[in-house]
C-alpha cells in the first residue's frame, strides 16, 4: 500500500504533466484557429482528459487515507 506522501508525490507530477499538456493544448489550439491540423488538437486534448482522471483518482485516494481535513 502506497503512502499519502508517495501519492502525493505522484499527484504532484501529475500536476506538472497536465499543466504541459493544457498549455500545449492551447497552443495547438491557437494554431488549430489558424486552420492547421486538428488530429493533433484532438490527442492531446484525449490525453489531457486521461492525465487529469488520473489526477482525481490520486486525489480520491489521498483522501481515503487522510480522512477529513476539519
Amino acid at each position: 500500500m502506497e503512502s499519502v506522501a508517495e501519492l502525493q508525490a505522484r499527484e504532484k507530477e501529475l500536476a506538472r504533466e497536465w499543466q504541459w499538456l493544457v498549455d500545449v493544448l492551447n497552443k495547438v489550439a491557437k494554431a488549430r484557429a489558424e486552420n492547421e491540423e486538428a488530429e493533433t488538437f484532438h490527442l492531446l486534448q484525449q490525453q489531457c482528459v486521461a492525465v487529469g482522471q488520473r489526477r482525481l483518482e490520486l486525489h480520491v485516494r489521498i483522501a481515503a487515507l487522510t480522512g477529513p481535513s476539519n
